[in-house]
């Protein structure tokens, strides 16, 4: 005896859901391989317009992909070239502050004498100072550690990113064999609304990254900009302005938490300085990067990024806690893509389907 159609519509649904549950699930126990994939997949859909365009110039795929990598290998080793010794002048200023004799504290505390002479009714704990002698105490003991976990972590992450840009490679030069293999998966009467659905995707999260890597470039500059404007004009005394702004950039990458990240290094900076107009500094500085997020905010995201996903903002905003909940900052990060992938399958599938039927 036959089955009807609901009797299949609801078979499938629960088989749906079982193998969602299923998946998120193990979806911790998956969550590194996981990531290393997604990146990879984001990393080649960001890179194939380009691999395209040389492919155009008659160069073959595999040697446009090699030419790709190559370029994105050169940069981030003139990026870190760059990098790497404000890095350590700036490690080893911090770590002159710990070392000398309470001078990182005293810093500190006369600053809060500072700020407390300026706010009303001693705003500031005068029990902080203690407080943060206690931390450092803490923090020289387990700095060992700390620094042994920080390169494990260290070569974790490099051996991350040689694995996706290995996958990243065969991902560029496979890709027509790739798709080739996924369709054939698919049955024949689902074969044109198949590809339509890959190539919208592929199309908006293209748009979705060049737009998020332009925002994340818009607010490094204008960071630094911005304070480089404080310094020169008020003798702010921040040290490593472009390295902040750099920071500032990636960090906006995080949404929510991004912003706040960002102004953190810059308004320490000012503290451990301590220029003699400190308060009007800590509020310039925090006034650069409200500006910098408003300008973002209002002018470039919704323009470069918005319109890639057409997401409302609310669903933005739960997508984000989804994505949060499941797989912490990374989570955030890819919550917003996934989202807008799941949305043009949907709407291709549920508004389209009838057309590609008759």
């Amino acid at each position: 005896m036959s089955m009807s159609e609901n009797q299949r519509f609801i078979i499938r649904l629960i088989l749906f859901i079982v193998l969602t549950a299923g998946f998120i699930l193990i979806l911790p126990k998956l969550q590194t391989i996981i990531t290393l994939i997604v990146i990879s997949i984001l990393m080649f859909t960001l890179l194939d317009p380009f691999v395209d365009k040389l492919e155009s110039f008659n160069i073959p795929r595999a040697v446009s992909t090699l030419l790709m990598i190559l370029i994105i290998l050169l940069l981030i080793a003139l990026g870190v070239s760059r990098i790497v010794p404000l890095v350590e002048n700036a490690a080893q200023q911090i770590s002159q502050s710990f070392s000398s004799d309470n001078t990182f504290s005293n810093k500190i505390e006369s600053g809060i004498d500072y700020l407390n002479s300026k706010l009303p009714l001693n705003a500031i704990t005068t029990d902080l100072p203690e407080k943060i002698n206690e931390l450092l105490n803490t923090l020289r003991q387990k700095l060992p550690g700390v620094l042994m976990g920080f390169g494990r972590g260290l070569i974790n992450a490099l051996s991350g990113f040689f694995f996706v840009l290995f996958i990243t490679f065969f991902f560029l030069k496979d890709e027509r064999a790739i798709k080739k293999g996924i369709i054939r998966l698919v049955p024949n009467k689902h074969f044109e609304m198949s590809l339509n659905i890959m190539d919208k995707i592929q199309r908006q999260l293209s748009a979705y990254l060049q737009g998020l890597s332009l925002a994340a470039t818009s607010v490094g500059v204008t960071s630094i900009i911005g304070l480089f404007i404080v310094n020169t004009f008020f003798d702010a005394g921040i040290n490593y302005i472009v390295l902040i702004g750099i920071w500032a950039g990636f960090a906006n990458l995080i949404p929510y938490i991004g912003p706040t990240a960002g102004a953190i290094p810059a308004i320490l900076s000012v503290l451990m300085s301590q220029p003699p107009n400190t308060m009007l500094i800590v509020v310039l500085v925090i006034g650069v990067f409200v500006f910098v997020q408003f300008l973002d905010n209002t002018f470039v995201s919704p323009y470069l990024v918005g319109k890639s996903v057409e997401l409302h903002p609310l669903i933005v905003f739960i997508v984000l806690i989804i994505g949060g909940n499941l797989m912490g900052l990374l989570g955030m990060m890819f919550a917003v893509p996934v989202a807008g992938i799941i949305k043009v399958a949907f709407h291709e599938i549920v508004t389209n389907a009838p057309k590609y039927r008759s």
